[in-house]
């Protein structure tokens, strides 16, 4: 395969692949778009963001979250309760 051919293969290759990237979901949250929350990977648990609001000592969140139905005996993985932290 001569130089030009090879230099218009690879031309070729990254054009295809900067198509790729722009159909791509990676594309989209790079772009600004943020994915709807159904979409997230990652998704806590209501214990989990009980306990991160009593952490933080967001009285306003906590108070939501028990009027919410949030369990106040939640512990994290150690045991520890908001009342330990």
């Amino acid at each position: 395969m001569s130089l030009d051919n090879r230099n218009t293969s690879a031309q070729f290759k990254r054009a295809e692949q900067l198509k790729r990237w722009e159909e791509s979901d990676m594309a989209k949250q790079a772009s600004g778009i943020p994915k709807s929350p159904s979409l997230r990977r990652i998704q806590f648990t209501p214990g989990c963001i009980f306990l991160a609001a009593c952490d933080a000592g967001d009285k306003d969140e906590v108070e939501y979250l028990l009027q919410d139905g949030a369990d106040i005996d939640t512990a994290n993985v150690d045991g520890l309760t908001a009342l330990h932290q």
